[in-house]
């Protein structure tokens, strides 16, 4: 029995629709049976085109933007000239990384098979769920006067790679139709009728361009340019004892009492290989192949494509369970007021799990700012690859929760940068390895954007590579695995090489990233908004973590590194970090005051969270940084919570885990607002709007409430929330190759279990008492109250 979500009529809005996902096709299921909306996402499916990073930087170089551009900004940054240094940044700026775009319409329409009467008022809808387990969403419709009852089952399978539906009515037949609408402009609709099977096939030609919605003065779509852009294509298929015909753009069945339908897409993306595209034929003939191949023919055909994704489906969502008494059965949205706060956050965490899942499978791009779900042309920030802090949260989850295989995804898109990015970082900055900046898309955008007038506090930050390469890190340390490391080690190396050409001469013996910014933030000098530096206290810290794991690599691997002496020399030079006159960890290298004190971005805490160079304090820096995020105060937006959440887990503080998650676990306000947050209808996160880093984010900081670690360390219950005194939790991964079980009882601990998958040495620690624990792996070791052995 699974954690379940129910509406009970259908989605009048988006946000009230429940999302499906294999990684690759995205559906948001609103339900009902009059042109019932499936509104489908290809995770391919992005405006522009694979030239697109090459030409921007190409026409930077042909303005002479380049190294000597660079030497400028620096000298400015020294001396002081603010505004200099923001112009000299901005000569940096290509135009706007692309798009995610929607792709198609699925509209399904039922009736019986021989009405009565107005079938309209004649309905009545059962409601519909959405099960985490196992992935599917059920709902079904009464048509009274003609006895008709249709059950209808939609999931995304990944085995397969489609979106299914099938419906079931067993006693009286039912009329079914379907219509299959792009969302973007393309070619006529194509029948499909080969060897007694039915469908239709749409064509989406996806846009040459499309800018981002807080540039009003841009044109906001140009469908064609100077080079191909993505041609795509969705097939629907159905098989039915009824009787079958296609229309132009549909299928309609008539007098069946079963139907299985399949819904494939492909694009003429070559991603994550360069380009070019293919040709437009070769995804045609894929998405009909596909939807044939995934057909079932039969009912019973029909269960076992079921049953094939529900295993699928559940082998990653029982990875990792968490239990706060029965499983959750939240009727929405007005659970989302009146549920009690556990059984909200049991149903957070699954739900989150299952998002993270459903949006990142191998093969596929990775989760982008709406995961894998967007039906806008224009989306809010183009629902792209933000890389100051949103891509990173939406995979903090990932390794400690059992979903390390969605990884996979963000680190082929990492491969994708790295090749752009290396062009980048040697043309444009004179420096060697690869650099990624703010945004970035599915074609590997490397350079800084805002067209040349975007305030460098969002537009100028050179470090995205370096975090994104802390997930790669994790992927060897959760897994102790000598084979995923040498595999990511030429990215690691790639973006130690630039970091250390970043560095610069502070002046007193050390070394800091310059130029350098704080993220989306701002300080007050004389009397001007700044936001460049010299060695922001998240770029000294992101390059500390960086060098200092390429390091240990080259000790695990046995490398020959020629690098390795000035990554050494490089770390012993790096500044640590600083406390300003209030006691606050400084965000700057200065005592300038930040315009807004509440801000949003926490990325000064970068080093406490995600990161780990505060966990053990070698500087004497955790009460400046408590104290930092006590004075940004509670709420904000959706992710914004989910971040200060995990970084109070970090600090074992569980009450103030319990308040935040009181914010983030309600319904966000109605009205909106500019840095709202909370739950849309359906438990999508919201900035507002949507955006599936705050549901994953929150994933992360409750594991991290229950379990932290090091490859030494283990601490358990850390953090735990006040209204969580009873559960368990199964499966949560540690570092160092280790599953771990919890089960507590009046916010004390019961049992501890440990899974290794290595042997190895953990200190435990719970509750103040500490434990030295030897692990053999295989052999599961049982701990109960106060750390004393248990019989296994």
């Amino acid at each position: 029995m699974g954690d379940t979500l129910r509406f009970a009529g259908p989605a009048l809005r988006w946000d009230e629709a429940f999302p499906l996902g294999n990684g690759s096709v995205g559906a948001m299921v609103h339900g009902g049976h009059r042109r019932a909306r499936v509104q489908v996402n290809d995770a391919t499916a992005w405006s522009g085109h694979p030239a697109g990073p090459g030409l921007a930087l190409a026409e930077l170089r042909r303005r002479d933007v380049g190294p000597r551009t660079l030497s400028a900004l620096r000298s400015a940054i020294a001396e002081g000239r603010d505004d200099e240094a923001a112009r000299l940044a901005q000569r940096f700026q290509g135009p706007y990384a692309q798009a995610f775009q929607p792709f198609v319409d699925l509209l399904v329409t039922l009736s019986p098979a021989d009405p009565t009467g107005d079938d309209d008022v004649d309905a009545a809808y059962e409601g519909r769920s959405l099960d985490l387990r196992d992935g599917l969403v059920h709902e079904a419709v009464t048509f009274e006067s003609a006895g008709c009852r249709v059950m209808t089952t939609w999931f995304t399978s990944a085995p397969d790679g489609c979106l299914h539906a099938r419906w079931r009515a067993p006693d009286v037949p039912f009329s079914l139709e379907l219509e299959l609408r792009g969302a973007q402009p393309g070619g006529p609709s194509a029948l499909v009728v080969e060897a007694g099977v039915v469908g239709a096939q749409v064509r989406v030609e996806l846009p040459f361009d499309v800018a981002p919605g807080h540039e009003p003065d841009r044109p906001g779509r140009i469908a064609v340019g100077s080079h191909a852009s993505l041609v795509g294509y969705a097939t629907v298929l159905v098989s039915t004892d009824g009787r079958a015909t296609a229309s132009p753009g549909g299928v309609r069945v008539a007098g069946a009492t079963w139907v299985e339908a399949v819904l494939a897409t492909a694009t003429t993306t070559r991603w994550p290989e360069p380009g070019p595209l293919a040709h437009p034929a070769e995804a045609e003939h894929a998405s009909r192949e596909r939807a044939r191949a995934a057909l079932p023919p039969s009912p019973a055909a029909g269960a076992v494509a079921q049953r094939r994704h529900v295993e699928d489906h559940r082998a990653l969502a029982d990875a990792t369970r968490l239990e706060l008494g029965e499983p959750a059965d939240l009727l929405l949205p007005d659970a989302l007021g009146t549920a009690p706060l556990p059984a909200r956050a049991r149903a957070a965490f699954a739900f989150g799990r299952y998002l993270l899942m459903a949006a990142s499978r191998p093969g596929a791009p990775p989760v982008n700012l709406q995961g894998v779900w967007n039906d806008e042309a224009r989306p809010p920030w183009s629902s792209g690859y933000t890389l100051n802090i949103n891509l990173q949260m939406a995979y903090w989850p990932a390794e400690p929760t059992g979903l390390g295989v969605c990884v996979e995804p963000l680190v082929d898109q990492v491969r994708v940068l790295a090749r752009e990015g290396a062009a980048v970082a040697r043309d444009l900055y004179g420096c060697a390895g690869w650099v990624a900046h703010h945004n970035s898309d599915v074609w590997g955008w490397a350079l800084p954007v805002g067209d040349g007038h975007g305030d460098p506090s969002w537009a100028s930050w050179w470090m995205g590579g370096a975090w994104l390469c802390r997930h790669l890190w994790d992927r060897y340390e959760y897994s102790l695995d000598e084979d995923v490391l040498r595999d990511v080690w030429p990215l690691l190396r790639g973006a130690a090489a630039f970091v250390v050409d970043w560095l610069v001469p502070d002046g007193r013996g050390g070394l800091v990233p310059s130029p350098s910014s704080s993220p989306e933030n701002v300080r007050e000098r004389a009397g001007r908004e700044v936001a460049l530096c010299a060695g922001s206290t998240v770029d000294v810290a992101l390059a500390r973590d960086l060098l200092s794991h390429c390091l240990e690599a080259v000790d695990i691997l046995g490398l020959d590194e020629p690098l390795a002496a000035r990554w050494v020399d490089a770390v012993a030079r790096l500044p640590r970090p600083d406390v300003d006159a209030d006691g606050l960890l400084r965000e700057w290298p200065d005592d300038a005051r930040a315009i807004d004190p509440h801000h949003r971005h926490l990325s000064h805490l970068v080093g406490l969270f995600p990161l780990d160079e505060l966990v053990d304090d070698p500087w004497g820096r955790s009460e400046a940084a408590r104290a930092s995020l006590d004075a940004r105060g509670p709420g904000s937006t959706g992710w914004s919570m989910a971040w200060k959440a995990a970084l109070r887990a970090r600090l074992g503080d569980g009450p103030g885990v319990d308040e935040i998650l009181r914010g983030a676990l309600t319904r966000a306000p109605q009205d909106g607002g500019s840095w709202a947050g909370g739950l849309l209808p359906n438990m999508f996160s919201t900035h507002p709007p949507f955006q599936v880093d705050g549901n994953l984010g929150l994933v992360a900081a409750m594991a991290e409430a229950l379990l932290s670690s090091t490859r030494t360390r283990l601490v358990v219950l850390p953090a735990l929330p006040p209204s969580w005194p009873d559960g368990a939790a199964t499966g949560l991964r540690a570092r160092g190759a280790l599953v771990v079980d919890l089960t507590w009882a009046g916010g004390r601990l019961v049992e501890l279990v440990l899974h290794p998958g290595a042997d190895g040495e953990r200190e435990v620690v719970v509750d103040g008492v500490s434990r030295h624990v030897v692990l053999r792996a295989g052999t599961t070791v049982r701990l109960g109250e106060g750390l004393t052995d248990r019989a296994a």
